[in-house]
């Protein structure tokens, strides 16, 4: 039977990493011709939602929408893209297609700006979710801390890797490297990141190796080859420190990156230096180091790490269930099928 909705997303084609953390990638139904020539040049994408009897279609230009026949479904949701939320499209989008639902979706780990919340609530939008707080999103929509995880479960890779890491070495703590790891590159361009690495540094000699990788000889180029490298960087440190990118003294516009995502994925003890109420709200749902220590002098300086490591892990060890419960919680169906029977 032909399906009498459609969800076409406007954007990039790794926008359906935004759609199977919502559906589910084991829900949808690749429909389109599964030839990488065919597929590197065609206009667009699709997929089939049962739940919703719904085509669910990835442009290659959001240009192309035009070009597309959706005059045909009966229900129709367009997933803006932040281009046309600043352009304002949404006005030529009701014109065009006569009682269109309009979403957006901030899934990335950026910054929700003020001045896109305001050209959101221009828009009149008919759903509005955010994995990025900005003062005055919830007037409008509905902001989820943990919506990103969604997001890059998919986007870097890590749904191949789930079922590898139950496979991993449960490792004792190695006396042979430093107790704390943390990305050097985090602090490269960054002056708040490097001030605390630097007075930590000062106060805590020979605390915390900060790297490119475990093995900084052979980091690899690639960006998405450095997503699967930090197995290494993740697993086989005793402890991670691990530096959000938005500054810890913003808790206006805090969101939560594949950063915190890799170290909830790994079940390892981390410290996660962020804004204080993402961290409040991560350790409402998750173990994190921060729940034990006052501050992050008292844990890098703490001399209980060797001797306490085997009770951190413990207590990390369902980290990566709970994340993946939550991956797997598609709830928000719920509110596309509800736009979709209005």
């Amino acid at each position: 039977m032909k399906p009498n909705s459609v969800i076409v997303f406007l954007g990039q084609r790794y926008e359906l990493c935004k759609a199977f953390g919502l559906f589910g990638k084991e829900n949808l139904i690749y429909q389109s011709e599964f030839d990488h020539k065919v597929y590197k040049n065609s206009k667009y994408a699709k997929y089939y939602f049962e739940k919703l009897n719904s085509d669910i279609v990835f442009l290659s230009n959001p240009n192309l929408i035009d070009e597309l026949d959706i005059e045909q479904y009966d229900n129709k949701i367009i997933i803006l893209s932040e281009g046309d939320i600043y352009n304002q499209k949404e006005s030529y989008y009701r014109t065009k297609y006569p009682n269109c639902k309009l979403v957006f979706l901030w899934m990335y780990g950026e910054v929700f700006s003020k001045s896109l919340l305001e050209h959101c609530k221009k828009s009149n939008l008919d759903l509005l979710i955010s994995g990025s707080n900005q003062t005055g999103l919830t007037d409008i929509g509905i902001f989820d801390y943990k919506l990103n995880f969604k997001y890059f479960y998919y986007y870097i890779g890590y749904y191949y890797l789930t079922s590898l890491v139950s496979n991993l070495e449960n490792k004792p703590y190695d006396r042979n490297q430093l107790p704390i790891f943390t990305y050097a590159k985090t602090a490269k361009d960054s002056t708040w990141r490097s001030d605390i690495l630097n007075d930590l540094h000062s106060k805590f000699p020979n605390k915390i190796y900060s790297g490119i990788s475990i093995n900084d000889s052979y980091d690899l180029e690639f960006t998405k080859y450095k997503h699967f490298e930090t197995i290494n960087d993740y697993s086989y440190r005793n402890y991670n420190m691990i530096f959000e990118t938005i500054d810890y003294r913003n808790n206006m516009e805090y969101f939560a990156t594949e950063k915190t995502f890799k170290g909830l994925f790994f079940n390892n003890p981390f410290y996660l230096v962020a804004p204080t109420d993402m961290v409040n709200e991560i350790s409402k749902d998750f173990f994190i180091l921060n729940n034990e220590f006052e501050n992050i002098d008292s844990f890098v300086g703490s001399e209980d790490l060797a001797e306490k490591f085997d009770y951190y892990k413990n207590m990390s060890k369902n980290n990566l269930s709970k994340l993946l419960e939550y991956i797997h919680d598609y709830s928000y169906t719920d509110y596309f099928k509800k736009l979709l029977n209005n």
